[in-house]
């Protein structure tokens, strides 16, 4: 799959056990080779800038 192609990602449940109570939060698991390619080699530190819709996740400078 070319590195610039869509990826469908499922959006999963977290669930917290912290006090002061359970609760499910959203969660993002992104990972393959693909990630590299784009800019993120393993160990680079990543910033996600949160837009009306939208995540943007950009290499830290």
């Amino acid at each position: 799959m070319p590195s610039n192609a869509p990826r469908r990602l499922k959006v999963a449940p977290h669930f917290k056990r912290l006090p002061p109570r359970p609760a499910v939060t959203s969660s993002l698991r992104l990972q393959g080779d693909w990630l590299e390619a784009a800019g993120f080699p393993p160990g680079s530190t990543a910033v996600v800038h949160i837009e009306a819709g939208r995540l943007v996740i950009t290499p830290a400078a």
